[in-house]
């Protein structure tokens, strides 16, 4: 069954992650979560007249969804927040059905998708990063890179100071109860990069678990990379506190953090976002 709220709630996110990646990652995992609306019909009802209908989907169903055709001539499989996007976006009506977003992202896999065609915003989502979300990878995959020796690097401040990214990243850690604080630093390895990359030092609460660290990386490189107006690298790095040299210890001692978390239990998820 749909629930308004909820879909009206999710609405109000997707608007807000068009326009700031700050909320992206957080929209994705929503979303997976929620259930969606498509143009179709499962085979026990292919018979039934054309109407608008509530169809749920049972163990061993099989369903035909409707797909559209792209400018391009290639065609692209549509889906819904709301059965009031779905109903906007079609001409005539027409049996839908009501699924989980997973549940339609395993069904559908090989298949490009649009969320919302035809809405103030929409999203399509390509195969590559449909099999990314559905293993869990809610932002970009980092990079990584093991020194095997020890190795001199150039840190500084950056002179083009990337003041959007930073005010993205601010927002996105409001959300992320993980993050204690976050400080930025310029760092050049002349063996490994032509030019200085970007490092974010993100010092993380004491709780936080290796698997959560991964995933917080990839959304935390998501969301920095979608922010920079010019694009350039960006490594994530985790302050060890217990450092006593090295990178760390710059970080922790030569800058200031750009992000301090506030506590505030009393505020949840949708308070945090609307603040």
């Amino acid at each position: 069954m749909f629930d308004i709220q909820k879909e009206q709630a999710l609405e109000a996110l997707f608007t807000q992650a068009a326009k700031e990646p700050a909320y992206r990652p957080e929209f994705l995992k929503q979303l997976l979560d929620a259930d969606i609306y498509v143009v179709g019909h499962s085979n026990k009802d292919a018979d039934t007249p054309k109407q608008i209908q509530e169809m749920t989907l049972t163990e061993g169903s099989q369903v035909q969804i409707k797909s559209w055709n792209k400018a391009d001539g290639s065609s692209i499989l549509p889906f819904f927040t709301s059965l009031k996007m779905l109903q906007q976006a079609i001409e005539t009506p027409d049996s839908y059905l009501n699924l989980n977003t997973r549940a339609f992202f395993e069904l559908t896999l090989g298949s490009n998708l649009v969320l919302n065609p035809n809405g103030p915003y929409s999203k399509e989502f390509l195969v590559p990063e449909i099999e990314g979300l559905l293993k869990g990878d809610l932002g970009m995959s980092p990079k990584p890179y093991e020194y095997q020796e020890s190795t001199e690097v150039l840190l500084s401040q950056p002179s083009d100071y990337p003041e959007e990214m930073l005010e993205q990243l601010s927002k996105f850690f409001k959300l992320k109860s993980a993050v204690q604080s976050a400080y930025l630093a310029q760092m050049h390895d002349v063996k490994r990069d032509p030019e200085p990359t970007l490092l974010l030092g993100i010092l993380s609460k004491k709780n936080v678990t290796e698997e959560e660290r991964k995933q917080l990386s990839r959304e935390i490189g998501q969301v920095a990379y979608d922010s920079l107006v010019t694009k350039r690298d960006v490594d994530v790095y985790f302050i060890d506190e217990q450092d006593t040299d090295g990178l760390s210890r710059y970080l922790l001692d030569e800058t200031t953090a750009f992000y301090t978390a506030k506590d505030d239990p009393k505020k949840g998820f949708f308070a945090r976002l609307f603040s």
